[in-house]
């Protein structure tokens, strides 16, 4: 699934936000159950195929927040908006620094 990971780099190094940036990307790219030695990495796509886009939204929406809590936590999530395109939703995540 793509994911746009967007934020603000205040308070961060040059290196540090890009380090970050990298991190949340690969974290978002990653389907849970697929890493042998962290089953719970990644983000539950399949647990949120079949249902309605709002359900959707929030069933994803809450995933990722979780998982950037557990991961990643020099961020959080200030918002996440959803792009509705041809093959499904595309999630734009904004973080800040923690």
């Amino acid at each position: 699934m793509n994911a746009y990971v967007n934020g603000s780099s205040e308070g961060f190094s040059q290196s540090e936000f890009e380090d970050v940036k990298l991190c949340l990307e690969t974290l978002l790219s990653i389907r849970a159950g697929s890493q042998p030695l962290d089953r719970n990495i990644g983000i539950n796509y399949d647990g949120i195929v079949g249902y309605p886009a709002e359900v959707a939204k929030n069933k994803l929406s809450l995933e990722i927040y979780e998982k950037v809590g557990i991961y990643e936590p020099r961020v959080e999530v200030e918002k996440i908006e959803f792009e509705e395109t041809a093959n499904g939703l595309v999630p734009h995540i904004y973080f800040v620094k923690a």
